[in-house]
């Protein structure tokens, strides 16, 4: 939880400016150290070009008294899918995960992995600003301070490449979520959930045949060493995976309106772009460290094939979205909001 230390001295922390009108001066000099947890390596994209330059920018912009302490690789707990609940329960101030772990929880966040939403990742997180009061509801026991797409994703096997949609007939393919589970399903493929840290091992054991995850994951987690086979062409039929970065209420409230003031003024829609910037540009990255090799190669449905794969998904899109309507979910706003201004 936030460390709170005595006032220091005025002289220590100057005037310092925040979005040009707001200053910390010696009327508000409390200093505080806030941890943030995620499950990736220090070396992930996200660790070292997202989250890493923000602590650092926090504390410059503060005259280090607001500082944020990152613990990579589940050192406040392990496990990917308890990220939420330990900013929810104040385990970490701050946690960065996958929507997708706990999907019960965000069916109205998932619909950006909804079928046909978006053309590409930078189109869809705006979509997914543009709806954030209809998807505030599933934050309301955090602080909400960034969420974000990852790139479109791919399909990645072992041993059988994927070069038509009859090839994944009876396939066991990893999924990251409830609803890529079912667009598996309606493609003929056996979705087998699990956390991108298992993957790897259930890739190189056969406890799963493919993998449908982005191209980052290449060199993020290694799986270039496993997979043989990458399969492209799902951009426009698949959504993408939702990311959020919370942070626990208690450890906001005991914040000074100061430093309130600077994160605000640091994350939210912007920043949450950058992370999808930097996502996509690291999947470009992974793809390309498998071109070439002569040990892997690389394929692309064909326009026809993609065409029969997005008629698919989105007749099974149709279908879904008529039950979160039944649920109680306003699938049907959320979408409208989106699409509002573009």
């Amino acid at each position: 939880m936030i460390k709170t230390h005595n006032l220091i001295s005025a002289a220590l922390v100057g005037a310092v400016a925040l979005s040009g009108a707001q200053f910390i001066g010696a009327q508000d000099v409390s200093a505080a150290e806030l941890r943030l947890a995620h499950f990736s390596s220090p070396k992930h994209p996200m660790d070292r070009l997202f989250m890493r330059p923000w602590t650092k920018k926090i504390a410059q912009m503060s005259a280090g008294t607001l500082t944020v302490k990152i613990f990579p690789g589940g050192k406040l707990g392990k496990g990917p899918r308890a990220q939420f609940k330990r900013a929810v329960d104040g385990i970490a101030d701050m946690s960065w995960g996958l929507q997708g772990y706990t999907s019960k929880i965000f069916k109205r966040t998932a619909m950006v992995e909804l079928p046909g939403v978006a053309k590409n990742s930078n189109e869809l997180v705006k979509k997914m600003w543009n709806a954030h009061k209809l998807l505030a509801p599933e934050y309301k026991r955090v602080k909400l301070l960034a969420m974000w797409v990852g790139e479109a994703p791919i399909f990645m096997s072992r041993k059988k490449p994927i070069r038509t949609l009859a090839d994944l007939k009876g396939m066991k393919i990893r999924t990251p979520s409830a609803n890529q589970s079912r667009w598996l399903k309606a493609l003929g493929a056996t979705p087998v959930s699990m956390p991108i840290t298992q993957v790897y091992r259930a890739l190189e054991t056969g406890r799963v045949d493919a993998l449908l995850v982005p191209p980052s994951v290449i060199k993020s987690f290694k799986i270039g060493e496993v997979a043989k086979h990458f399969t492209t062409g799902l951009a426009e039929a698949f959504g993408r995976s939702p990311f959020f970065l919370v942070m626990n209420k208690k450890s906001w409230a005991g914040l000074t309106d100061s430093q309130k003031i600077l994160i605000t003024n640091t994350t939210g829609a912007k920043w949450s772009a950058k992370a999808t910037a930097i996502y996509m540009k690291a999947g470009a990255k992974g793809l390309n460290s498998v071109r070439n090799t002569g040990k892997h190669k690389i394929y692309a449905f064909s326009k026809a094939e993609q065409a029969k794969m997005q008629a698919i998904l989105l007749k099974a899109r149709a279908k879904y979205i008529e039950q979160l309507e039944k649920g109680g979910v306003p699938a049907k706003a959320i979408l409208a909001a989106m699409n509002a201004g573009s």
